[in-house]
Parts: C-alpha cells; sequence; structure tokens
C-alpha cells in the first residue's frame, strides 16, 4: 500500500512546489513547509534500510534556503529544504543526478555516488540568477521586513551602498532616525550613542550578537570598514533578550559578512582631510567537501585630526597684560592611529553544526590627547597607547539535536594594556605654543607650569592591566510554527591592575586591583497566530552584579590608606511586544519593559586616558519604557514605492547614569554619577519613496522632550530646574537623502550613483535653562551638507568613490561644545580582487 501511495504523494509535492515558484517566498516557506511533514511520514518507512542524504541549502551569502526543490533525475524521490534550508532524502547505494531549482536562484543538477552507510552529507550552494533579480530583492527585503515587524520600535539598515563610500558606520547610524551620534573629537575620539534620550552605555553595541567590548577598545565601530557589514540593527527602547544584555535605551547590532560558501578577497583604501588614511583588507577561503572555513580581516587607520575650532573655550592669553584673544585655531596635539586583525579558523556547513570556529583578534591604538573634559584646558604632551589579545570560540547550530531546537554559544578572554604617559608640566595655548613667562621689561624668564606637575594632575606613566572573561549562550526552542520558546545567558567578569613608577614609593608595589563581574539570564516566549498577522512575546530578564575594590592612597600626612569597596546588585526585569497587521501592509507595533542597566568598568574606576575619575558608589540605572507606532507600506503605484513608518516612544528614567558637569570649566577631570530622574517623550518618522529603482529619497524627523522630573532633592530643597528639558542634549534633529543611480555611465556596464545628506540639529541649551539670565550658552544649531559620488567599473571589481563632509564647514559641537571637524574631501578605491 505505501510503495502505491508514495509516489503521488511526491509528485503533489513536486508540482505543488513548481506551483509556487509563481507566489511569494514567503507562501513557499508556510505552505510548502506544512506538505513536507506528510511527506516524510509517508517516506520513514520506505526507507528504513536505505541511506540518508541530507545537508543545507545556501546562497552565496551563507544565508540558509527555504523552500528549495530536490528531486533525484529518473525517481519520484525528493524534498523541499525547511525554514533552516535542510533536507532529507533516503536513497538506495548507487549513482544519482540531484536537480536543485528554486525562485530567484540558478537551477543545478549534481552527479552524486551514495554509498551504503547509515547518513550521508551534502551541503548545497545555490547561485542568484540574473534573470530573476526582481524576485531575489524581494527576498533581500523581506529579511528587512521581517525584523521590523517583530514589535520592538527598530530599524535595520542596509549598508549594501554604504560600503562604497568613504564614510563609516557611525555617520550612517547618525542619519536613523532617533538616533544621535555624540563625538568628543575627530577620528578615535570617545564615541556615544543617543537613542531617543537615553544615551551612553544605556545603548549596548554588538557584533553579530556579542557585546562589542569582548573585542576590545580598539575594535570599534569606527575602525570596522563599512564593506565588512551587511546590516546594522537598530533597536529603541526594548531590546530582545537575544541580544542577551542590559540594554537600558536600546541597542545596536552590526551583522558582518560571512561568505563562508565562497573564496573572497576584498581591499579598500580611502585618503582625505586632515592627513587621513584608513586601509582594510578581509578575504575568505571555503572547502565545501570537508566544511574547512577561514576568514580574515585587517585594518589601519590614521588621521592628524588637524582641524580647526573657534568659539568662546577657544581662546590665547598675551603673556604681559594677561588679556584674552579668541582665535580659530588648529588641533596641534591629536594624532590618532588603530590598527587591527581578526581571524576565523574552523568549520562550517556540517550536519553536527553550522559554525564553530575559534577567533583571535589583535588590535592596538596610539593618540594624543588636546585638552581635558573641556576644551578651556588644553594639552600639548598628554598622550596614551593600548593593545589588546583576544581569544574567542563561537559555536551555532539552527537544528542543535533536534530541528526544533538552535544553539549560539560564544566565549572569549581578552587582555587590554593601556599606558598614560602625562609628566610634563608645561601650559599650552591654543596656538599651540607653550605659555611664557616674562619680567617687567618684557624680558622672557621662563614658563608657566601646572602646580600639579603634570596636564592632567599628577604626573603618571601609569600601566594597567585589563583581562575581560565573556561568556554568552542563546537557545530557540520552536515546537510549532505558533510557538518559541528563547533563552540567554550573559556572563561578563572584569579585573584590572595597575601599577605607575611615578606613585609614592610607599604604595608602588601594593596591590591595587578592581574586579566586577555581572551575569544577565533572559527568557522569553513568543506566540503567533492569524496566519502570522499577529505576533506577541513576553520576556523576563535577572542582573546581577558584583563589584570589588582594593587600592592604596597616600594622605596628606604621607601615610598609606587602604580602600577596600565590596557591592553586589540584583534586579528583575520584564516585558512584551506585540505587532498587528490590520490590513495588508498595514502594521501596528507596540512593546514595553522595565528594565535595569549596570554600571560598566570605566564608569566605576574611571580612565585616565578620558580623564575620567572613579566614582564606586554608582548604583543601576533603571527605566519604564514604552513604545507605540506604525508602518504603512512599502506601496507599489507603478514604478513609484513608497513606505511611512511612525515611532512614539516614552521613557521614565531614575538613577541616570552621566559624566558629571563641574562647576568650573577649566577642570582636568571628571566622573560620572547617578543623576536623578528623568521623564522624557517623544516620536520619530521616516519616510521613503522609489522611483523606477534610480531615485530614492530617505526622510526622517525625531523629537526628543527630556525633561528632570525630580523635584526636591535630599535635603527637601526644591531644584530650580525641575521640568527643564535635559541640558547638553539635541531635542530636534531631521535628515533628508537623497540619491540617484546611473547605469552605463562612460562605459557599458559601468554603474554610478550620487547621493546628498542633509542633516539639521537644532540649538539646545549647554546647561539647565532656568539658571542664568541673558545671553546663556546655548550649543547652536548645525546643518551638515554631505555629497557622495561612487563609480563601479562594468567588471564589478573596481569602485572609485568621493565624499564631501560637512561642505558648509558648519560649526559642529557635542558634549559640551566638544567641536568636531569641518569640511573634508576624501577619496576611497574599493577592490574585489576574488
Amino acid at each position: 500500500m505505501i510503495k502505491k501511495r508514495l509516489p503521488i504523494a511526491i509528485d503533489s509535492r513536486v508540482h505543488l512546489a513548481n506551483l509556487c515558484k509563481t507566489k511569494s517566498d514567503q507562501f513557499i516557506t508556510v505552505n510548502i513547509q506544512r506538505f513536507r511533514y506528510l511527506y516524510l511520514f509517508l517516506l520513514i518507512p520506505c526507507a528504513s534500510h536505505a541511506t540518508e542524504l541530507t545537508g543545507l541549502v545556501i546562497d552565496e551569502g551563507m544565508n540558509a534556503l527555504p523552500g528549495v526543490t530536490l528531486h533525484v533525475k529518473g525517481t519520484n524521490l525528493g524534498d523541499i529544504t525547511n525554514g533552516q534550508g535542510r533536507y532529507s532524502i533516503h536513497l538506495d547505494s548507487g549513482n544519482y543526478t540531484l536537480a536543485v531549482s528554486s525562485l530567484g536562484y540558478i537551477d543545478q543538477e549534481i552527479s552524486i555516488h551514495v554509498s551504503e552507510t547509515d547518513k550521508q552529507q551534502l551541503d548545497i550552494t545555490l547561485k542568484e540568477s540574473v534573470d530573476r533579480l526582481e524576485a531575489v530583492t524581494i527576498t533581500a527585503s523581506s529579511i528587512k521586513a521581517t525584523l521590523e515587524s517583530k514589535g520592538f520600535a527598530m530599524k535595520a539598515v542596509d549598508m549594501k551602498d554604504a560600503e562604497l563610500s568613504s564614510i563609516q558606520a557611525t555617520d550612517i547610524l547618525d542619519r536613523t532616525s532617533g538616533v544621535r551620534i555624540r563625538q568628543s573629537g575627530g577620528m578615535g575620539s570617545r564615541t556615544r550613542f543617543n537613542i531617543n534620550g537615553l544615551s551612553g552605555n544605556a545603548i549596548r553595541v554588538f557584533i553579530d550578537g556579542v557585546l562589542m567590548q569582548s573585542y576590545g577598545p580598539s575594535f570599534s565601530l569606527s575602525s570596522i570598514p563599512t564593506n565588512m557589514i551587511e546590516r546594522i540593527e537598530v533597536y529603541k527602547g526594548v531590546v530582545p533578550v537575544e541580544l542577551a544584555s542590559d540594554a537600558l535605551g536600546g541597542a545596536i547590532n552590526i551583522i558582518l559578512k560571512k561568505n563562508y560558501a565562497q573564496n573572497t578577497l576584498n581591499t579598500s583604501y580611502s585618503f582625505g582631510s586632515f592627513n587621513t588614511h584608513q586601509f582594510n583588507t578581509s578575504g575568505s577561503l571555503h572547502r565545501p567537501k570537508s566544511g574547512f572555513t577561514l576568514k580574515g580581516s585587517a585594518f589601519y587607520n590614521y588621521s592628524d585630526n588637524n582641524y580647526k575650532v573657534w568659539g568662546n573655550q577657544v581662546y590665547t592669553t598675551e603673556p604681559t597684560t594677561g588679556e584674552i584673544a579668541y582665535v580659530k585655531a588648529t588641533r596641534f596635539h591629536d594624532t590618532y592611529s588603530s590598527a587591527g586583525g581578526k581571524v576565523d579558523v574552523g568549520v562550517t556547513g556540517r550536519s553536527w553544526a553550522d559554525e564553530l570556529l575559534f577567533g583571535m583578534v589583535l588590535s592596538e591604538m596610539s593618540r594624543d590627547i588636546q585638552h581635558g573634559a573641556t576644551m578651556e584646558s588644553v594639552y600639548g604632551n598628554r598622550r596614551a597607547t593600548q593593545n589588546t589579545q583576544l581569544a574567542s570560540l563561537s559555536f551555532k547550530d539552527k537544528s542543535f539535536l533536534s530541528e526544533k531546537l538552535s544553539l549560539e554559544a560564544f566565549t572569549s578572554v581578552s587582555n587590554l594594556n593601556r599606558h598614560i604617559i602625562d609628566t610634563s608640566a608645561y601650559i599650552f595655548d591654543w596656538d599651540g605654543k607653550r605659555k611664557a613667562r616674562y619680567d617687567k621689561d618684557g624680558n622672557r624668564t621662563g614658563w608657566y607650569e601646572y602646580i600639579s606637575g603634570a596636564e592632567a594632575g599628577n604626573p603618571t606613566l601609569q600601566k594597567s592591566k585589563e583581562n575581560v572573561f565573556v561568556g554568552r549562550a542563546v537557545s530557540h526552542f520552536q515546537p510549532t510554527d505558533q510557538h518559541k520558546f528563547t533563552t540567554s545567558f550573559l556572563h561578563t567578569g572584569f579585573v584590572r591592575d595597575s601599577e605607575d613608577p611615578l606613585r609614592h614609593v610607599d604604595i608602588r608595589d601594593l596591590e591595587d586591583t578592581r574586579y566586577s563581574s555581572k551575569t544577565i539570564v533572559g527568557l522569553s516566549y513568543e506566540y503567533q497566530a492569524f496566519q502570522e498577522k499577529l505576533k506577541l512575546s513576553s520576556f523576563y530578564k535577572r542582573f546581577t552584579q558584583a563589584v570589588r575594590v582594593v587600592e592604596y592612597k597616600i594622605s596628606g600626612d604621607d601615610e598609606v590608606e587602604l580602600n577596600r569597596v565590596r557591592r553586589a546588585v540584583n534586579a528583575d526585569g520584564f516585558g512584551f511586544s506585540a505587532a498587528y497587521e490590520i490590513l495588508p501592509k498595514i502594521l501596528l507595533l507596540s512593546s514595553a519593559e522595565r528594565s535595569f542597566r549596570l554600571p560598566v568598568a570605566h564608569e566605576l574606576f574611571g580612565n585616565l586616558a578620558e580623564s575620567l575619575e572613579p566614582n564606586y558608589d554608582l548604583n543601576p540605572e533603571k527605566s519604564k519604557n514604552l513604545n507605540i507606532g506604525f508602518t504603512l507600506g512599502a506601496f507599489t503605484f507603478g514604478k513609484h514605492e513608497a513606505k511611512l513608518q511612525l515611532n512614539t516612544f516614552w521613557r521614565d528614567t531614575k538613577d541616570k547614569i552621566k559624566r558629571n558637569v563641574r562647576e568650573d570649566d577649566t577642570d582636568e577631570t571628571t566622573e560620572y554619577i547617578n543623576d536623578d530622574s528623568y521623564l522624557s517623550r517623544g516620536l520619530d518618522l521616516d519616510v521613503f519613496y522609489a522611483y523606477n529603482g534610480k531615485i530614492h529619497f530617505n526622510g526622517n524627523m525625531s523629537v526628543f522632550n527630556s525633561r528632570f522630573n525630580t523635584e526636591f532633592d535630599e535635603n527637601g530643597l526644591q531644584y530650580d530646574w525641575y521640568r527643564d528639558r535635559e541640558r547638553n542634549a539635541p531635542f530636534f534633529t531631521t535628515n533628508s537623502n537623497l540619491k540617484y543611480h546611473f547605469e552605463n555611465v562612460i562605459q557599458s556596464g559601468s554603474k554610478a550613483s550620487i547621493a546628498t545628506n542633509l542633516a539639521y540639529v537644532h540649538w539646545f541649551y549647554r546647561d539647565w535653562e532656568s539658571l542664568g539670565g541673558a545671553g546663556k550658552d546655548i550649543i547652536p544649531a548645525q546643518t551638515v551638507l554631505d555629497v557622495s559620488i561612487t563609480y563601479t567599473f562594468p567588471d564589478q571589481r573596481i569602485t572609485l568613490s568621493l565624499d564631501g563632509r560637512n561642505l558648509l564647514d558648519d560649526q559642529v559641537f557635542d558634549n559640551y561644545a566638544l567641536q568636531k571637524p569641518g569640511r573634508a574631501l576624501y577619496g576611497k578605491i574599493n577592490l574585489k580582487i576574488l
């Protein structure tokens, strides 16, 4: 009976797959997957003594392909890949021809030999079909649409076009609605992210789901070349448990290109203003038969950062009269260089693991330090260096023990060596010269010096060694199409040991250690109904942190003082997300949470390179977050395509961790503090329009209304700035990006594009708006115009680009009037060698 029914079942199944080629990929994935279980149920009794041919079908970017039809020619045997791209066919020993086909990909016929074994592995890579380019485009956009339709307030940023230009990933993020990049200067300066009014370390940054801090400070978002990035996922407010961390205000997840299934070699070089050089190369080697995979990348960055600065903090002092003269000065002590490499070696695409890779990261950085916490304190000798060594092991399997269970695991151990050099006491002016001392007759008698003996406090040659351990695991269990369970685990350990040959001889050799560890456990449940129109999820997170400090200081009586600190923190967070498609392409989104953010190492322990003092009493930052929004589209009308997204948010944040603002602008150092509570409301609006695939327009607007929400201090006195807008924080930004694509420019088969981006940041108060009278210190409105031109030669291997940044040469500020670069030009060449 079974042998008579089997051909009918298989023929119907293959016929159904052919019908599905005229439908969307979603139809293939959902409907064929349901029929697959009946087919396997019928096939198993007949193949109990046959060899099981299994494998994974992927595209050239290492993405699993569901709905792929596999047919053994001359038989009625075959299969269709499941949601993880896997297939299974039972065959007797012998020689066969396997036909493989899928919408948007080139059909393949593979000769195979089946031996007398219980199981045999055959992985298949399909190439995109040029003739089916439109279908491929639909499939690619569906990945982005799937991510943006889960209920979280998130934006998936495709990096396909950006990888050819000279701009950095931070520039792309700064153009994203709701996101503001805050930097204290040019290349190499510390980068802080602001998402919907929450900023700093409340925003966590990940690389493929792993905290970026695991890779060391030199391997940062500014140093990762854009041509190594596939997309960037931006979460605003509520963050899913898959990104196992204590992100409070949002998260940025950088998805790197995998290219495991092909051999590649790419390189690029960029040169531009301020003697800026950027070089990177990346490549991969893959052996399909054994699964052996080798992937590597390297980068080098350098800049003099000698751009012009001016304003009420940039002045020189006349040596004899002491009169102040405001000047337009060139930064003279701000060079930066960084270099690094990352290598991963192991196996990919095996039946027992999609990925098992051992990794190594080496990086180093050197930079001059131009000024202190503000631009009032000018430095001419202070500098810092650091280097990082990291070893990692990663494992991924989408069918771990069962097709319903997946597992990702990552662990790393890193060593960071940091060196601060500050031994000169000379005082510099913004003209780059030391301040000279003169007698009454005008004769120079010497130089002015800091009484502390160095530019930023006591003389130091401090060397610190930081060891960081990271362990992360994420597992998904999906018993049915409607239900999914996720568990996540993250543990990090941090130890810093310091020594300084210039410290007091009595404490130089004593133990001076700072230690912190934190563990975050997450659980979530997802439910889908009404043919995936309704998507619900709920989650729970457990936060724990332990801090221990042992340090020695010299008191005013020249006696050794021992300071010991022990702290422990435990907290619970929870939340939910919901999405409902009320009409085709009209989606409602909502998410809410109560969450915590634990202070990180440099906030607790300070960092001399950044003029930060320690604060061991920092409490966790906590917030209640709510997001409500909707998505319209994308709608297509002939050659026109349009899409609109709106997200509104509400944040109630307490014990916000922020840099302290000293009353004296000339203070060389500062520290992080808990800044009471803030209530924030606002919205993000995104508009997209395209015409004929050649003209693309993206526009967005963000409004942040974050206000101080603590009425009385600990003594019962009312704060003068109660209900004031948060100081030193932008509250209104817009971006508009227009791009036009050309084909067959100069040469047949070539491609070119020209793009412009206009960004506007409304003026905002540097301090509380209720303090002071007329002429309050403000950060002025900023308008930045960027233009990018790219040209790709017909063989698609060479691309040239020219980028103009801040062409209006507007004065751009951040972080309490720290000025960023003005007008700049950059050229870049991209080479695809393999």
